[in-house]
């Protein structure tokens, strides 16, 4: 008995390792650890990866990575400024980036779903970059890292400037990323033109934790209000099943209607609407998202004459109707960098797109007018090799009032677009647009002028109801940095466009043959900020002169700074000339990160941190 227990041990410990042996080894490999300094840079290290190979693993755990605004691991970064502002700003907290994902723990890994949700990540503005990189894998395993990297989202504002003859100030401050959960706040005051005032604003994207979004804003100006609310649960992704929403807008204002600064009429318009919505998915089905909606809107836009002198206001207009639209994306996306961002990936949507939306609005809803109301947009864009990317648009928009047998605010739009990648920091780029309106409103008709098109005259020098507009462009992307915070770009524009015939107008527009105009920019930008559609955090200082000559820019440039200068010349009588004709070049130095107020005739080019352009441009305006 005394050799019994020892005898059962070694029976186990054999039984144990006979076990061992004949189970299967499990081959386990490292890719990326949350601390690997590889995951600053995002554009090389996503490039060497590729989910493919891993598809169908089923995902055993994500880890969330907040890189910090500056990597103070970079000896160019490394110092106490940096540092300081690292230590001051509340990083992105990581729940905020998982619940932005739709995939989960315990799922099959699919790569396109994977790529999807970097490009939904990248869409945050309060994100510099984003991206999934794989940690581990063991055997049919593998472990996940959503890795980004936060800007500086706090954010005050003071700006001056004069664009297209007219001026503007504001001045406020921002957070678009508050306390590190996503949400937006922003609050300021501004003063132009046509009104002055102060406007609140509150978003956020993820208010059940659902992907739902609220959008609430508020501004109190001179003339009038503007109350807008915005709550939708969207298409989140291409998988998305269903959508709903609402939104209700209540304006008042005074437009005031002008022609190369001859006031042709001043009204108040009252706007109320309301919309709401549902949709609903299949998801993507042989590559294809098709999705469908119904809703009904309610708009209601009421004008009053401000003086008696002066011509009618439009017409009011009261449309309630139901609708249904049908929209169709395809599943493919084309990564590039340098396109419109510098350093930066930017996914470009291929293939075909469809959007068609129609309505029918009845006095019996109580509409002013029967009428069919009708959208239709088709995109197409396509890649050829990785050295060119053509994108071709045609939209109609407009409604077709029964009650007259016509059609009114119609709108067609003919666009194609073209990119050359020379290689990794050279790009052409050539446009080509058309716009035809019919039985428009004089609050609807195609202007010139501006930041839309011809930067440094007024934004009516033209009216009409036909406009083409066709630009060729040179660009130029770098990599230097001041002091690694801004970027220093530069840019040289020729444009070339006929001036409009105004036909059946009875006042005479007297222009200055010869007349030169210089318009002069300073702006100041922080480096690591994405771009904003408002110009809220620039600093903008601009002026029209006349009868300048063009200084030499090489000696004008700002440290921190932009420098613009634009000089345009008017050739030809009066509006009686058969074929007169604006010219004006442009030229620019930047320092700065995302260019705020570039030429608006590429939107594109409007989120460029730095670029050097140069660029022809032919525009045509007329009144049949």
């Amino acid at each position: 008995m005394k050799y019994t227990a020892p005898l059962a041990l070694s029976i186990a410990a054999l039984a144990s390792l006979v076990a061992a042996e004949a189970e299967p080894t499990v081959e386990c490999q490292s890719y990326y650890q949350t601390d690997d300094p590889r995951l600053f840079r995002f554009v090389k290290t996503r490039e060497a990866i590729d989910y493919k190979a891993f598809d169908g693993m089923q995902i055993d755990k994500i880890d969330y990575v907040v890189l910090p605004i500056f990597n103070e691991d970079n000896p160019r970064e490394d110092n106490p400024l940096y540092k300081l502002i690292n230590t001051l700003h509340i990083d992105t907290r990581p729940r905020v980036i998982a619940e932005q994902l739709t995939f989960d723990q315990e799922q099959p890994l699919n790569s396109r779903i994977v790529e999807e949700n970097e490009r939904l990540l990248r869409d945050n503005d309060y994100l510099s970059d984003a991206m999934i990189v794989p940690s581990r894998t063991c055997g049919d395993k593998i472990s996940l890292i959503a890795v980004v990297r936060d800007v500086w989202t706090l954010s005050p504002s003071a700006s001056f400037s004069r664009t297209g003859g007219e001026n503007k100030s504001d001045v406020g401050i921002s957070e678009s990323n508050l306390l590190g959960t996503g949400q937006s706040l922003a609050i300021g005051r501004f003063r132009n033109d046509d009104r002055s005032g102060y406007s609140l604003s509150y978003g956020h994207d993820q208010l059940f934790g659902n992907h739902s979004e609220l959008d609430l804003s508020y501004s109190n100006t001179s003339d009038g209000y503007v109350k807008d609310v915005r709550l939708e649960r969207p298409f989140y992704s291409l998988n998305t099943r269903w959508a709903s929403g609402f939104h209700s807008l209540q304006e008042r204002r005074i437009d005031e209607i002008t022609l190369n600064d001859l006031t042709l009429n001043t009204f108040r318009t009252d706007i109320e609407n309301a919309e709401v919505f549902y949709g609903w998915s299949r998801g993507v089905e042989d590559s294809v998202a098709r999705r469908w909606r119904v809703g009904f809107t309610s708009q209601s836009t009421d004008y009053a004459p401000i003086t008696q002198s002066q011509e009618a206001p439009p017409q009011d207009r009261v449309l309630r109707y139901p609708w249904i639209s049908y929209e169709s994306i395809e599943d493919q996306y084309w990564t590039v960098s340098n396109l419109s961002h510098i350093g930066r990936q930017e996914d470009i949507r291929l293939g075909t797109y469809w959007f068609t939306r129609l309505g029918y609005a009845s006095d019996s809803w109580g509409s002013n007018q029967d009428a069919v109301l009708y959208t239709i947009n088709h995109q197409y864009t396509h890649s050829a090799g990785r050295h060119h990317l053509f994108q071709t648009e045609t939209a109609l928009h407009g409604r077709y009032n029964t009650d007259v047998d016509r059609t009114q605010s119609n709108f067609v739009t003919l666009a194609a677009r073209y990119y050359h990648f020379i290689d990794e920091k050279n790009r052409w780029f050539a446009s080509l647009r058309f716009d035809v309106a019919d039985n428009i409103q004089q609050d609807e008709q195609l202007t010139s002028g501006g930041s839309d098109n011809l930067r440094g005259y007024p934004n009516d020098v033209q009216r009409g109801n036909q406009r083409w507009l066709f630009t060729v462009e040179r660009r130029h992307f770098t990599d230097w940095h001041i002091f690694n915070l801004l970027r220093v770009g530069g840019g040289s524009l020729y444009r070339y466009w006929p001036d409009a015939r105004h036909r059946n107008t009875r006042r005479r527009i007297d222009h200055q043959s010869g007349q030169h105009r210089l318009w002069v920019s300073l702006q100041l930008k922080q480096s690591q900020q994405k771009q904003s559609d408002s110009c809220r955090h620039c600093h903008t200082l601009a002026r029209t002169l006349r009868h300048r000559r063009l200084p030499d820019t090489r000696h004008r440039q700002k440290l921190f700074l932009s420098l613009s200068l634009v000089s345009g010349s008017f050739i030809g009588k009066d509006t009686h000339h058969p074929l007169p004709l604006y010219r004006q070049v442009e030229i620019t130095i930047r320092s700065l990160f995302d260019v705020t107020h570039t030429p608006h005739t590429v939107k594109q080019l409007v989120r460029c941190r730095h670029i050097v352009a140069v660029q022809l441009t032919q525009l045509y305006i007329s009144k049949l």
